[in-house]
């Protein structure tokens, strides 16, 4: 691993190619510093699929000086994650056993905006309701400009309960008098159900305020 000077003349650490930086950034014996110095390289020369799979690989655990490493990566990205193994990783790590982690992901797809929509409908429309049930909950956390308008479609498309009473608990935090009628219509759907008829009430009061 050789040094040299850039143009302020300090010294920066330059890696041979990715496997050697990677090494070094696994290795918690090194320094902060240079575990950052590694990561700014894979990140420069790798996939962001790459940088986020040794995320997901390394952080299995919340532990709080794992923090800065994870606050860099979301922070440094030059380009946003745009093929479905980018984003399949990125539903893998909302699944991780790390809440921080999974809230640096939420945050990261908050500021990507409306180009995760293509992401979001794909979990949204997956044969496992389990599934549905996970992307309506993230979907909520996220809250970008479209959140709104996808819950009312899925809202209006879904059949089991369990995937429909969550997106009706969640346009019930972040809709609009609009949407009243979109649930008392779903109400009148459900009479004979005294549970999804509970769960609209509740939304229904939340958006009243």
């Amino acid at each position: 691993m050789a040094l040299k000077k850039n143009k302020e003349e300090a010294k920066v650490r330059i890696f041979d190619d990715f496997m050697e930086a990677k090494e070094t950034f696994e290795n918690k014996d090194n320094s902060v510093d240079i575990r950052i110095e590694a990561l700014h390289y894979m990140i420069s020369h790798q996939e962001i699929y790459y940088v986020l799979k040794i995320l997901a690989e390394n952080f299995k655990e919340n532990r709080v000086e794992d923090h800065p490493f994870i606050d860099y990566v979301f922070a440094s990205f030059r380009n946003k994650p745009r093929r479905e193994k980018d984003f399949k990783m990125l539903f893998k790590m909302l699944k991780s056993d790390n809440a921080y982690l999974r809230n640096a992901v939420i945050v990261f797809l908050q500021d990507y905006g409306v180009e995760a929509k293509p992401f979001f409908e794909e979990l949204m429309n997956s044969e496992d309701p389990d599934i549905r049930i996970f992307a309506i909950n993230i979907l909520g956390d996220v809250r970008f400009e479209d959140s709104v308008d996808m819950l009312r479609y899925f809202i209006l498309k879904e059949k089991e309960i369990n995937p429909l009473m969550t997106a009706i608990d969640y346009l019930g935090e972040i809709g609009d008098e609009s949407d009243i009628v979109i649930l008392e219509s779903l109400k009148e759907q459900f009479k004979d159900n005294d549970y999804v008829k509970f769960g609209i009430d509740l939304a229904i009061d939340r958006i009243k305020g």
